[in-house]
């Protein structure tokens, strides 16, 4: 780690420091000479997570400074916004306005070369599945399978139909912040090509804990810039399904019970369906 700051100190004449949180990516803040201000840098491992953040960043906003390959690692360098976290308590006015900035993110970004588009996902998630280790919810997402499979090709079917806007990719609390004391979403190194509603799940789960009346009023938020989030409710459910093989995938990596949790929680949700 001393190496890589030593390195992006170096080159862009600042004063890192590593900030400290849970993910593969590691990120750093501090003064560049260079640039002439505060800077934000983020340390990718993969090519198109870097790709894809610069992208969407740069639809967004004028944050973008430079980025470049370093070692087996890319570098984005963003201008220091000093994002704050989220303090006051999750109500409705709040997620009102939450589902707002989501809705306002789909409709400002639009595709771009070389985006992330999920494609044959069955057979995707089924591989995937088959690589787990851990047999408590291995055995449960195989026998899910085999609810959706006699369906695949309605599922696929209106998934396509659905799947034209970019997806922020980890929509949740911790990801929306106040920047110049407004609320924005940061961190868009998982947008891809999807179904808004996949957009909506891990929120709902996670930070809402499925609260009926918080939902609502986020989706009502979004509803004013984009009401195109209806699907059938299989479809619905398979996504559900994908997210959770998502989390438990990254659990595999990163020990974070709290949220493993929130994958069976949306296991049980699907099994009483």
């Amino acid at each position: 780690m001393l190496q890589i700051i030593d390195q992006l100190n170096q080159r862009l004449q600042a004063d890192l420091r590593l900030i400290n949180h849970e993910s593969l990516n590691n990120t750093f803040v501090g003064y560049s000479q260079l640039f002439q201000q505060s800077i934000f840098v983020k340390q990718f491992v993969k090519k198109q997570a870097y790709f894809t953040e610069k992208n969407v960043t740069n639809q967004l906003n004028d944050r973008v400074l430079t980025g470049f390959p370093l070692n087996d690692s890319f570098i984005l360098v963003l201008k220091d916004w000093s994002p704050k976290d989220i303090k006051q308590p999750i109500n409705s006015k709040l997620v009102f306005e939450m589902g707002v900035v989501l809705g306002d993110f789909h409709l400002k970004v639009q595709p771009f070369p070389g985006i992330k588009v999920v494609k044959n996902q069955f057979d995707n998630y089924l591989a995937e599945i088959n690589t787990f280790c851990e047999s408590s919810y291995k055995k449960r997402l195989k026998e899910l399978v085999n609810k959706f499979l006699p369906y695949k090709n309605e599922i696929q079917s209106e998934l396509s139909a659905h799947s034209n806007y970019v997806l922020h990719g980890d929509v949740g609390i911790r990801n929306y912040k106040y920047i110049f004391g407004k609320l924005m979403l940061i961190d868009f190194e998982k947008a891809r090509l999807g179904p808004v509603y996949q957009d909506f799940i891990k929120l709902f789960y996670q930070d809402f804990a499925m609260d009926d009346k918080l939902i609502q009023a986020f989706l009502k938020g979004y509803s004013t810039k984009n009401s195109d989030y209806q699907l059938s409710e299989l479809t619905r459910q398979y996504l559900i399904f994908t997210t959770a093989i998502g989390i438990f995938n990254y659990t595999e990596k990163i020990e974070d019970i709290a949220f493993r949790n929130i994958g069976e929680k949306m296991l049980e949700t699907i099994e009483k369906e």
